[in-house]
């Protein structure tokens, strides 16, 4: 596999460092001042320490004045930006700067690090002591964060990502494809090697859960009172779960062996108080999604028919024939829907990109349904909701596995 190249200026400057405690690294666009400042009043509010701590951060520019400590046992290090690519890639562009910061815990030998988003919202001391007392007194190869969130925010992820991870790894982790995390010597090395061979490498999104999961290496979770703002100003839904889900369906072709071994899942242990979700939420309009998916059922029945087997198809017709007031898209009919493209993905029925394209107007049919059935429910309800949703991918990857196994005799 491909492991990260740092250029040889920063890896003089890791030399001289030396070995290290914590390695705390921030990946994205940041600008200096604001870290410089954020870096100093963590610095000051940890007071004398003991470990030594470096701050890494992007950026190609040489720093100038980096805060320090009195006993010069907090470092900041300078990374080179990883190149920008076209509009709506955030997330290949961030997995590229996770493994800079991977590789460079690595070479520094930390004990732990700490991969932390550019927006900083995190880089204050009590995230940075709720990853560090999961990572180094629960002794967790990886801890991952819980964020608040309202019941109908971040719902590729509530839908598809942490569902789907849960079946295929039998790991419950909410965010698979966290903001944050944190990550042990040992995961940190291997992480940073996880990269694919040839081009692939660089568009490859890094999935902590998976391969610590496919390891077995112990995973542990923290509350963190955090709230990040997505930009998502000229990105299309189509283009975000190509990338998202794309990913997910590659990390199923590339660990289907492994995935194929697990039967169920199991707990999280998790540790911090959880932040109480937003008081109230403005309703959604689930109509607009309804109208999607009726014009996708129009448009897009032949592609439909190369990737769902025909007592799908009837269930989707079914469905496009009912009202808005009880529209309400079954949890195995959701599911399968999910299992089917990951198939024609790894078979390649079609190209990749119009097939996750298709996929767009189911994935609104199931949320126009999810949002009209939880609009009157508590938040605590609505996690429940979820809940049901993840066992459901459990309870149906037998299916999965079948069609996986035996394409053609499913052959719609």
């Amino acid at each position: 596999m491909a492991r990260v190249e740092l250029p040889e200026e920063t890896k003089r400057r890791i030399e001289a460092i030396g070995s290290v405690d914590v390695l705390i690294g921030v990946w994205g666009t940041v600008g200096r001042d604001g870290f410089y400042e954020r870096a100093a009043q963590v610095i000051a509010e940890l007071g004398e320490t003991a470990q030594k701590i470096v701050f890494a951060f992007p950026g190609d520019t040489p720093p100038e004045q980096p805060p320090s400590a009195p006993d010069s046992t907090v470092v900041c290090l300078q990374y080179p930006s990883p190149s920008s690519g076209p509009a709506g890639e955030l997330w290949i562009e961030a997995a590229s700067a996770q493994r800079s910061i991977l590789e460079i815990a690595a070479l520094l030998n930390a004990g732990s690090c700490l991969v932390l988003n550019a927006d900083l919202v995190a880089l204050h001391v009590q995230s940075i002591q709720m990853l560090l007392y999961a990572s180094v007194e629960k002794q967790c190869d990886l801890v991952t964060p819980i964020y608040p969130v309202g019941k109908y925010d971040g719902l590729i992820n509530s839908g598809i990502l942490s569902p789907l991870t849960r079946a295929l790894y039998g790991r419950r982790v909410r965010y698979p494809l966290p903001f944050e995390f944190g990550v042990s010597a040992r995961l940190s090395t291997r992480l940073a090697l996880s990269a694919r061979s040839g081009n692939q490498a660089d568009r490859s999104l890094l999935w902590p859960a998976t391969v610590a999961a496919i390891d077995a290496a112990p995973i542990g979770q923290v509350y963190l009172d955090v709230h990040h703002h997505v930009p998502t100003e000229g990105l299309e839904l189509s283009v975000v779960l190509a990338q998202l889900v794309g990913s997910a369906f590659l990390e199923m072709e590339q660990y289907a062996a492994q995935w194929q071994r697990v039967r169920a899942s199991q707990q999280t242990p998790t540790w911090g108080t959880p932040t109480p979700p937003p008081v109230s939420e403005e309703p959604i309009d689930a109509k607009p999604m309804i109208d999607s998916f009726l014009l996708g059922s129009k448009n897009l029945d032949e592609v439909w028919r190369l990737v769902l087997p025909p007592v799908t198809l009837l269930e989707l017709k079914h469905l496009a024939r009912q009202s808005p007031e009880q529209f309400r898209m079954p949890d195995t009919l959701w599911v399968k829907i999910v299992y089917d493209f990951a198939l024609a993905h790894r078979l390649r029925t079609i190209s990749r990109t119009h097939l996750l394209g298709a996929l767009t107007p189911l994935y609104l049919g199931w949320v126009a349904s999810y949002v009209r059935e939880v609009s009157n429910m508590t938040h605590a309800a609505a996690e429940q909701r979820l809940e049901q949703l993840a066992r459901a991918y459990e309870d149906n990857k037998p299916y999965l596995v079948s069609r996986w196994r035996w394409p053609d005799r499913f052959n719609p």
